[in-house]
């Protein structure tokens, strides 16, 4: 029996215990002991229950409105990576390929063909909203899946089976293949995870339908020779290139003291700055 099985227990017996002395001895001193003390851990295992109800609370939420609201209707999960590199105070952006606006380093996991079983068991399907240059980009982790199998995409991708694990594809075609870094100097790079940051399950912005957007968010670990290169780079900016300061980026690209925006931020960047979703 696992642990929250066995507290189960033991408050339905403490339970049964007081229903049965408050009927059988209702003024005998002792049987009225024995009812305070199991008062007392009763109230020990409320508390506790109540706490986790409240901690789980989000999860409870998602599993409802997954598995019975839109249990047959398809929601639109994509599952993405963002590094963030910061240098004297600014944090380095990118532009997006497929927008006007910057973010960090980063974009979508990618898929091997050994998940092939697994999502045609739950009926995934891709997701065709957005394009590259080569057209519909191929396995990526922007999928659709109906509601009552969102929650065991969700657990396959943290479970890291058949799918990237790497962070390095997207370093490298943002910032080594188009010359903004040294190939040479970064072609090794250490990076630590930060967290797992996870939005409501709402409407799509663009698009018609439900979503969550889930991104793994890193932090890069520089040598000193690559510290120096990026500290060399802070000062320089183009269009596929900006530097912006936390404030920035809190106030997605409206520059605070000079009362004018100087470029859009796409907001999950303002997401991994603080670990946290709000909205816009």
């Amino acid at each position: 029996m696992n642990t929250k099985m066995s507290k189960v227990a033991a408050f339905v017996l403490a339970l049964t215990v007081i229903i049965y002395l408050t009927i059988k001895f209702p003024t005998n001193v002792w049987a009225l002991l024995i009812i305070a003390l199991l008062v007392n851990i009763l109230s020990a295992s409320v508390g506790f229950y109540t706490i986790e109800v409240l901690t789980n609370i989000k999860k409870i939420l998602l599993l409802f409105k997954t598995k019975i609201i839109l249990r047959n209707q398809y929601v639109r999960l994509s599952f993405s990576y963002l590094i963030r590199i910061k240098v004297e105070g600014k944090y380095l952006l990118v532009k997006n390929r497929n927008g006007n606006y910057y973010q960090f380093v980063g974009g979508a996991y990618k898929r091997y063909l050994s998940s092939e079983a697994l999502f045609k068991k739950y009926g995934v399907k891709s997701d065709r909203q957005f394009e590259t240059e080569h057209g519909i980009a191929k396995n990526d982790l922007r999928i659709q899946v109906l509601g009552k199998n969102v929650l065991n995409i969700i657990k396959w991708f943290n479970s890291k089976e058949d799918r990237e694990i790497s962070q390095w594809r997207e370093f490298c075609e943002e910032l080594l293949s188009t010359e903004i870094l040294d190939k040479h100097l970064f072609r090794f790079i250490d990076y630590k995870y930060v967290d797992t940051l996870q939005t409501p399950l709402q409407k799509a912005k663009y698009l018609d339908c439900q979503e969550i957007l889930i991104y793994e968010i890193f932090d890069l670990i520089p040598n000193t020779e690559q510290e120096k290169a990026l500290g060399d780079l802070s000062d320089k900016g183009n269009n596929d290139l900006k530097w912006a300061s936390e404030m920035l980026v809190n106030s997605l690209g409206f520059n605070e003291w000079d009362k004018k925006p100087e470029f859009e931020i796409g907001a999950h960047t303002k997401w991994a700055i603080n670990m946290s979703y709000s909205y816009e």
